[in-house]
């Protein structure tokens, strides 16, 4: 169990999140013997077994020609965790008309707190400082974050937000919208099981699809090509 904490007093350094991030992504590795497939092998990836089509497809939130891809996570999960270092590298090296949004999921009424404090930091302008530094916290020093007065220690003492900042932000309209939108498209999709990533509202794939961590991002990469083909041929005709 996590242990609680009176006063985050404990900074978590660039360092730290670094070397957390690549344990992460080690572990995974090792996890799945063998998931590197020969120089130049076309991905075996089969709809129904490591992904499965949307029905009904859904709306998508990006303009038209490019290819929205969401993350549902939550902070506490180890596969999330697992999947950032992985996740960070794909979204640096994105095409253009690619656009990855997390959705943080509300599976359990207690993930909400998580997911509002994520929607704080997307609001303040500073989701992947906070995205890096919380799942740090949890799983790096194993602390529990489970209250609005847990996170806005964290943001205060290591992402220069005010309390004052931080509560009026926690509170907000703004934040309650995105939350209730979170919630929202997590049904609609389906999703069960985190991490889990939609490609254009058409695909779903993710942890429950007999994919290692390390084999996520390249299933997910390998349907976004397939729409931009699919994109392309369409804008030709």
């Amino acid at each position: 169990m996590a242990v609680r904490y009176p006063e985050f007093r404990r900074h978590v350094n660039r360092n730290t999140v670094s070397k957390l991030c690549v344990a992460a992504a080690m572990l995974a590795c090792c996890a799945v013997p063998g998931t590197a497939s020969a120089a130049g092998a076309a991905p075996a990836y089969r709809e129904g077994v490591n992904y499965i089509p949307v029905m009904p497809a859904q709306p998508v939130n990006v303009n038209p020609g490019q290819v929205e891809v969401l993350e549902f996570f939550w902070y506490g999960s180890p596969q999330c965790f697992a999947l950032e270092p992985y996740l960070d590298a794909w979204q640096k090296s994105l095409p253009a008309n690619v656009v990855l949004t997390r959705v943080p999921a509300t599976l359990n009424p207690q993930w909400d707190v998580a997911a509002r404090a994520y929607y704080v930091a997307v609001q303040l302008g500073i989701a992947d400082q906070a995205n890096a530094l919380i799942y740090a916290a949890m799983h790096g020093q194993h602390l529990s974050l489970g209250t609005q007065s847990d996170y806005q220690r964290l943001f205060t003492g290591q992402l220069g937000v005010s309390a004052q900042q931080f509560n009026a932000t926690w509170n907000s309209l703004q934040v309650d919208a995105r939350l209730a939108q979170a919630k929202v498209l997590a049904q609609r999709y389906g999703v069960i099981n985190l991490p889990a990533l939609t490609v254009d509202g058409k695909w779903l794939t993710g942890a429950d699809y007999h994919l290692s961590t390390a084999q996520i991002v390249p299933a997910v990469n390998w349907l976004v090509q397939q729409d931009q083909s699919a994109l392309a041929a369409s804008a030709q005709q």
